[in-house]
């Protein structure tokens, strides 16, 4: 593949080539839009989807058989289940969705002006929670890091400053991007293609290419053209690209499709059969209108010649319960679509019986989420860590100029707690068993830990009070 200093080599004189050149995709046969509408609701991407089912239209007869010339609709159910919003959304919040913490092996001022555009500017927990539904759903996104400007104008030289970073979340919907990588497969060059509007309300095509030392425009004003081209202050691309194959409920995707075909075609039959059918034996002198209140039935009474009597009878047809085996694929394919996507299925149904006492019986319930959460991460940790590496390249190169140098991408983490509640018993009962069942905390700091706890060493003061001289309010 050749390097990006090649391909502006050959095309720096023909700007449409070069965006044919870097707009290919990674993968082919990708279809973001199919997929996102697939997540939205949308069951038409497959054959066999419940939304392929067709409208039928049928020919009216009378009682002889005859056709009347009218017809009938039948519009099929076509219900539908928000599985995979279901199987994203847990992924996600197992990634990104527990309490971040910033921290490094110096707590100084760069690394409080550090967590400080990390989470008030940025709010990067939310946009990280973006970037990995959007690339679980459409396959890919990307996050686009820029400076905001503000112009000094008390400044003889107007220079422009920078009043502080933001991020975008780039999705199929705002417009094309393409990463470019080098033999080596390290990113040397990213594209966008995007619409803008000016105040006149008229459209534009533009597209940019980052490299670590540029940013080009192009626009799209009756042919390609260069605009602009700017000396990019990160000093590397300022974008965090990710990609997966397929969406993250494709390997269930036909076990989704018979389950929401099977319960559409379930309701129509219940449909069908709601309203019982009344089956009358032998003649009726008179039967009950359809708005009758207490309905009644009179039958022609007879006599054989034996004088005995006889007449009709009358019974509703129901349909007295769904067939076992329907039932039974139907509760092995829901198993199914959450067992193979590695979901924890957390309805109040599932859940309701369930009395875990231990924190890691607990874990252990979900340890196959777990386990996806850290195969995931082979795409979204190696993400996170180059945000924060072009989040220090943004503040040292664009708003806080001064900390060039004092901040080390390698040495700033970003955790995120587990989603699993804590279960603080368990974790104090084997610290005590570790220490051979000695104190492992000080009352302040015990106190401390209480969530009706507004100062500890007050809380202490008191206590110790309390042991002084007993309250009389309390003695009867």
């Amino acid at each position: 593949m050749p390097s990006i200093h090649e391909i502006f080599t050959a095309h720096s004189e023909d700007p449409q080539k070069l965006i044919e050149v870097l707009c290919v995709d990674t993968a082919e046969n990708r279809v973001p839009e199919e997929y996102k509408n697939e997540y939205e609701g949308e069951r038409t991407r497959r054959l066999h989807s419940v939304g392929t089912r067709e409208i039928k239209t049928i020919k009216l007869v009378d009682d002889n058989g005859k056709e009347t010339g009218q017809t009938k609709t039948i519009y099929p159910s076509k219900l539908v289940y928000p599985y995979p919003q279901k199987i994203v959304r847990t992924a996600t919040h197992f990634l990104f969705g527990g309490k971040m913490t910033v921290s490094a092996e110096e707590n100084d001022d760069a690394l409080n002006e550090f967590a400080r555009v990390w989470d008030k500017d940025l709010k990067m927990q939310t946009n990280l929670k973006r970037l990995a539904r959007i690339c679980m759903t459409e396959t890919k996104a990307a996050l686009l890091f820029y400076p905001q400007p503000i112009r000094d104008e008390t400044s003889s030289t107007k220079k422009t400053k920078y009043l502080k970073l933001r991020v975008a979340v780039l999705d199929n919907e705002s417009g094309e991007f393409y990463p470019h990588f080098d033999d080596y497969g390290d990113m040397d060059a990213f594209i966008r293609k995007f619409q803008v509007v000016d105040i006149e309300g008229k459209n534009t095509e533009k597209a940019q290419i980052y490299t670590k030392d540029q940013i080009i425009t192009i626009v799209n004003d009756s042919g390609w053209n260069h605009e602009k081209s700017e000396k990019n202050l990160f000093g590397k691309i300022p974008v965090v690209y990710v990609e997966q194959d397929l969406p993250e409920w494709e390997a269930v995707a036909s076990l989704i499709d018979d389950y929401e075909m099977r319960i559409s075609r379930l309701a129509d039959t219940n449909d069908y059969f709601a309203e019982p059918l009344l089956k009358i034996f032998g003649n009726v002198r008179k039967a009950p209108g359809k708005e009758e209140v207490g309905k009644v039935i009179e039958f022609e009474m007879k006599a054989d010649l034996d004088g005995k009597i006889s007449h009709g009878d009358a019974e509703y047809a129901t349909w007295d319960h769904t067939p076992e085996s329907i039932k039974l694929e139907m509760d092995e394919v829901k198993e199914g679509i959450f067992s193979m996507t590695s979901t924890p299925d957390l309805s109040f149904n599932n859940v309701k019986g369930v009395n875990v006492t231990s924190g890691k019986a607990l874990e252990f319930m979900f340890m196959d989420a777990i386990m996806k959460r850290e195969e995931k991460g082979e795409i979204f940790y190696d993400a996170l860590k180059r945000a924060i590496s072009v989040v220090v390249a943004g503040i040292s190169g664009y708003t806080t100029v001064k900390l060039d140098g004092k901040l080390n991408a390698d040495e700033i983490d970003v955790e995120f707690t587990d989603q699993l509640p804590d279960d603080m018993l368990d974790t104090i009962d084997s610290l005590v068993a570790a220490t051979g069942g000695k104190p492992i905390l000080s009352q302040e700091t015990a106190a401390g830990l209480s969530p009706f706890t507004k100062d500890p060493k007050e809380e202490i003061e008191r206590l110790k009070a309390e042991q002084v001289v007993p309250n009389e309010s309390f003695q009867i």
